[in-house]
């Protein structure tokens, strides 16, 4: 347990630097949403751009709903979210090599099992905070327009899928940090690996399937906000999921655990 609020608040600055930042954006979002709410000309208007919504991972094209413009924004919540997480998970895990406290911490009576499982659960609660919080500003400021009443589920259902592809990064950064010698390189490379799936998403969305295969490899083709909106939980992207953060949860014990530490 002291392990766990030690590395709760030793992150928390880094939270709340990537919370407030991103529900201010929204809350700002939905003031330019305001402009044109409900407004016809605009629906029809955006149909030219169904392409191109159809790549930020959306098929929802009005935009002049509310629904329809958080599909369309949604860019910017799986994006940023995504990326904490990965980067939460390779800083977490190297952060006694980096700040040169391994020699201290590991010193103590404690196995590095029990060292990760806490920064594991630090890691994931953290993921769930900034997620629940961006989430929840979204949802609020959005409140004041006229609303579908499959809008709460909407927002739920979004922010399921949005935790999971998380889990997804999370992981691989912990995994990478863990496996790694120079444990420095972890992060980019753990976003590199971020930024090049989403730019993959984007190829899948724009070529119309003719290279729909290659959807299993990019997580943010598992749960878009035009899925979510319908609640539709693909089975077969669920257990992808699940299988990879798993795997990559129990491959960064099995890793660490041999590891030696540079301190």
């Amino acid at each position: 347990m002291n392990i766990i609020k030690r590395e709760f608040k030793a992150n928390l600055k880094s939270l709340l630097l990537w919370t407030i930042p991103l529900m201010v954006l929204h809350a700002v979002a939905s003031i330019e949403f305001s402009a044109f709410a409900g407004d016809p000309a605009i629906a029809e208007a955006m149909q030219n751009f169904e392409i191109l919504f159809q790549a930020l991972g959306t098929n929802v094209v009005d935009m002049t709903t509310p629904e329809g413009y958080i599909g369309i924004v949604s860019i910017y919540i799986y994006l940023p979210l995504a990326i904490f997480s990965g980067l939460i998970g390779s800083g977490i895990i190297s952060k006694e090599e980096k700040d040169k406290t391994a020699e201290y911490l590991f010193t103590f009576p404690v196995k590095r099992n029990k060292v990760i499982a806490s920064k594991m659960v630090v890691a994931v609660f953290n993921s769930i905070l900034v997620n629940v919080f961006v989430i929840l500003a979204v949802y609020l400021t959005y409140l004041r327009f006229d609303v579908s009443t499959g809008y709460f589920q909407f927002m739920v259902n979004m922010s399921i899928g949005i935790f999971l592809i998380q889990m997804i990064f999370l992981g691989l950064g912990m995994v990478l940090s863990a496996m790694l010698k120079q444990y420095k390189k972890s992060g980019s490379i753990t976003v590199g690996i971020l930024i090049s799936t989403f730019m993959l998403s984007i190829l899948i969305g724009m070529v119309d399937g003719k290279i729909d295969f290659l959807k299993y490899i990019t997580p943010f083709q598992y749960f878009p906000s035009n899925e979510m909106l319908v609640g539709n939980f693909s089975v077969v992207y669920v257990i992808i999921t699940f299988v990879v953060s798993i795997g990559t949860f129990a491959a960064t014990f099995y890793f660490y655990k041999k590891r030696d530490l540079y301190i």
